[in-house]
């Protein structure tokens, strides 16, 4: 009976993780509108992007020889990203266009 009702919470688990791990973020992405699904794109490559960021420097710790290509491209992606990311903040905030009035 143990084994039974054992079984039973296994599968319901399954299921719930499923739900939570498909269906809700499709729903999500099913009502929300072009802009929002673009963050959240923006989101997931800052985070993917710093979490190979932060990998690479645990890793650097533990060995003694240089980066590869793909690690100094991984960084200098990063790197123009926020850098794109800080333009398009002066914008935002109006500082960018500078709009000279003559005199």
């Amino acid at each position: 009976m143990t084994g039974q009702a054992h079984g039973w919470v296994e599968f319901s688990g399954r299921a719930v993780r499923a739900l939570a791990v498909g269906v809700l973020p499709g729903i999500f992405l099913l009502r929300s509108g072009r802009e929002e699904i673009y963050n959240i794109l923006w989101a997931l490559v800052f985070g993917f992007a710093t979490l190979n960021i932060l990998s690479l420097g645990a890793r650097r710790f533990e060995q003694d020889k240089g980066l590869s290509f793909g690690e100094i491209l991984a960084i200098l992606v990063v790197v123009v990203s926020i850098v794109l990311l800080g333009w398009e903040m002066l914008y935002l905030f109006h500082i960018l266009p500078i709009r000279l009035t003559p005199r």
